[in-house]
């Protein structure tokens, strides 16, 4: 594959001094057609080292329209990067619809430094590339656009370079023991590399392999496949293709399947005193509150999300949850309508943003699931849109539990006729009346839609590491205890099996 590579291709000043303008006024054009058909695009600047990697993303800033374009570096894992799920980094960092992201460094250097450095089992570095590959392939499916660039020199090649930049104390600051001890494995590098790229060389993501050794013909080369995939993520836009679809089947052991309402098998009769609650409640106030920090202190993170009927008790649940915990250690996000800077990122963007690091906790009062009930329900996305949602979602709870997150998802549950009832007490109170809108009385109409949704939710992304809590709320003091025992039950495994 990299031999290929190495065909000693030249380009000859006149030549590229003829050809650059032309290529400039292009790639400028192209760019700004891209920003106004809202594309994302992501650059991918990957490669051998002393390839001239540095080189080609300045070039990009000086070809392009800079203002549109920032470029992100990944070299070293930051303590805040390290605290959080691998994907996290990137999540953070997304292009908005429209703009550039140049990428230095990228989800493929960790694998890969991973396999060639360590020994990464050959099964593990399998498993890195299959979440790449639907990692790319659910951005490109939200129509981003994916360059994904390789320069290549030889092993010769990389070593004269080395010692020349070693040798000027202008560039000898650029050269370090690890640069070295790659060079020294290059033959291992280059073999986890080419596993990598015939694993992740996709119709929809392709691998562009380029001889860096003239640095001429590197940059004319990058700029120009640069240019072509844009021109041809633009003839895609307008011809309204369809997206690749993501593949199924890829439900983990434990997902709940029954195909029966799970709703339906809620017992709604459970009923509590205020005796019963507050004794059971101080009780498990103290066991989470103690719990809580033995989390922060193991480093064990955890994502409450709390779904469910209107007026079901969602927000009493958590402010008693909220009020167990000490606030040093929580974060409760409400989610509303999207925002516009929202609405220019993958739906799952402002959701990655706010996860937690080691030690803390995210309570999201409603979430992700939206793409696949209201969104769904109202037909704010597409069917495709939220069909692939499920999997999606799946995969983004997997990368949380194998972090070690805990994750638990509660849907409170409450009877149509409980519901009317509670929409008619809060009309009558002034000072809770601002909980009920127009909209609320709208979805109760849809409610048989919404039940359908939501079953069908529970059944496809209820998992044995993220499972979907269905809490008999009629009863909001029930509610709440079965809450806190559910959480205070997640802590304590989570710690043992920490």
């Amino acid at each position: 594959m990299f031999r290929k590579a190495e065909n000693g291709n030249t380009i000859k000043k006149d030549n590229y001094q003829q050809r650059a303008p032309e290529l400039r006024r292009e790639l400028l054009d192209t760019q700004f057609a891209l920003s106004e058909a809202g594309i994302p695009v992501i650059i991918i600047m990957a490669g051998v080292e002393a390839a001239g990697k540095g080189e080609v993303v300045n070039r990009i800033h000086a070809w392009m329209d800079t203002r549109g374009i920032e470029t992100r570096v990944f070299r070293k894992e930051t303590e805040e990067m390290k605290k959080r799920p691998f994907y996290w980094r990137f999540w953070k960092v997304m292009p908005s619809k429209g703009d550039i992201a140049v990428f230095f460094g990228s989800w493929y250097s960790g694998p890969i430094i991973d396999k060639a450095m360590t020994g990464l089992k050959d099964s593990d570095f399998q498993n890195e590339l299959e979440q790449i590959r639907f990692h790319e392939q659910m951005l490109v499916a939200d129509c981003h656009l994916i360059i994904k660039l390789w320069l290549h020199i030889s092993e010769e090649e990389q070593e004269k370079r080395l010692k020349e930049l070693e040798e000027n104390p202008l560039t000898s600051w650029r050269v370090d023991e690890s640069d070295w001890e790659h060079h020294e494995q290059f033959s291992e590098f280059m073999e986890a590399s080419s596993q990598a790229i015939r694993m992740t060389n996709m119709p929809y993501s392709r691998w562009h392999i380029i001889d860096a050794a003239q640095k001429r013909n590197r940059d004319l080369t990058c700029m120009e496949t640069i240019l072509e995939e844009m021109k041809t993520a633009l003839d895609r836009k307008n011809k309204k293709k369809a997206s690749p679809e993501i593949a199924s089947g890829r439900e983990k052991d434990g997902q709940q399947t029954a195909d029966v309402s799970i709703l339906d098998k809620a017992d709604l009769t459970k009923k509590l005193s205020e005796k019963q609650y507050d004794e059971q409640f101080e009780k498990l106030s103290m066991e989470i509150d103690y719990l809580g920090w033995q989390c922060y202190q193991k480093e064990i993170s955890s994502v409450f999300v709390f779904e469910g009927w209107d007026a079901a008790g969602k927000g009493g649940a958590i402010r008693r949850l909220t009020a167990s915990l000490d606030a040093k250690l929580f974060r409760v996000i409400q989610i509303a309508a999207p925002t516009d800077e929202e609405n220019a990122h993958h739906y799952l963007w402002r959701f990655w943003r706010h996860i937690p690091a080691d030690g803390k906790i995210t309570i999201y009062d409603r979430s992700w699931y939206g793409r696949v009930l209201v969104e769904r329900v109202e037909e704010f996305a597409a069917e495709h849109e939220w069909e692939k949602a499920y999997e999606e979602i799946r995969n983004f709870e997997e990368q949380l539990t194998d972090h070690g997150t805990i994750v638990q998802k509660f849907w409170l549950h409450i009877s149509s006729e409980e519901q009317k009832a509670r929409f008619k007490d809060r009309d009558k109170v002034d000072f809770k009346r601002y909980k009920l809108t127009d909209e609320d009385w709208r979805n109760r109409e849809k409610r048989d839609h919404y039940e359908a949704a939501v079953n069908e939710m529970i059944k496809r992304t209820g998992t044995k590491e993220a499972p979907w809590i269905v809490v008999s709320a009629e009863d909001k003091l029930n509610a709440r205890i079965e809450v806190l025992e559910s959480i205070r039950d997640g802590m304590k495994k989570a710690l043992n099996r920490k």
